[in-house]
């Protein structure tokens, strides 16, 4: 491993588009891939195990198991100093302001090309933040009218979920048992049936079905 190599995680569940970058940055004379990971728990516990931390996390944001965002809030909860990348499909501003709040250092759409993503990957190391050409009339929207004023805007019942009642919701969307999803999350059957409840209680749904229908929705599980 070179050591003057800037070291790159990736965390992304398309195994294809995860070895095509792989072999991108890693043609990269500067950048180096370190690690892979397949969903947003391999991502935290890949990028805090390495014993040396990596200089950036390129992250996917619709995994299975746990999604991106999530994934940030916790590596930057546990490493404030880490750089997070997003690259995703997703281009609405709900997904890019979250993902901005979270904690990461920029937002690349999948469809940029090679040199534009490279670019990406160089401004954010640089410790500057990146916002893809495709979103940036998307963000500058969004700054403008809705973060400037979101203390006046109407809270949705999305915005009611807590962080762990969304990780519950995307797991009962994936077809986890209660008892599955309680190990994932560390804790017992009985507080996912509570927060299966809520979750219910608070979207006005009343089975599986419509909050995996919900899920689907709001980018939680990919069909």
């Amino acid at each position: 491993m070179d050591s003057k190599r800037k070291k790159i995680v990736i965390a992304e569940d398309n195994t294809l588009l995860r070895e095509g970058l792989c072999l991108m940055i890693n043609s990269d004379p500067d950048l180096e891939v370190v690690a892979q990971a397949a969903d947003g728990f391999s991502a935290i516990e890949t990028t805090l195990s390495l014993k040396e931390p990596p200089d950036l996390v390129m992250m996917d944001l619709s995994m299975p198991r746990m999604d991106g965002v999530s994934a940030i809030k916790e590596i930057k909860r546990q490493r404030p100093d880490s750089k997070i990348m997003a690259l995703t499909i997703h281009d609405s501003d709900e997904f890019i302001l979250e993902c901005f709040d979270a904690g990461a250092s920029g937002y690349c759409l999948k469809d940029s090309s090679q040199d534009e993503l490279l670019k990406a990957i160089h401004v954010v190391l640089s410790g500057k933040t990146y916002i893809g050409p495709g979103i940036a009339g998307t963000v500058m929207e969004g700054f403008l009218d809705g973060r400037r004023n979101r203390k006046l805007k109407s809270k949705t019942a999305w915005d009611s979920l807590t962080q762990r009642e969304r990780e519950v919701l995307k797991l009962v969307a994936e077809g986890y048992t209660s008892k599955e999803v309680a190990g994932f999350l560390c804790i017992s059957p009985k507080t996912v049936e509570r927060h299966r409840s809520n979750i219910m209680s608070k979207l006005d749904l009343h089975n599986v079905s419509e909050l995996t229908a919900f899920a689907i929705e709001k980018g939680l599980v990919v069909k």
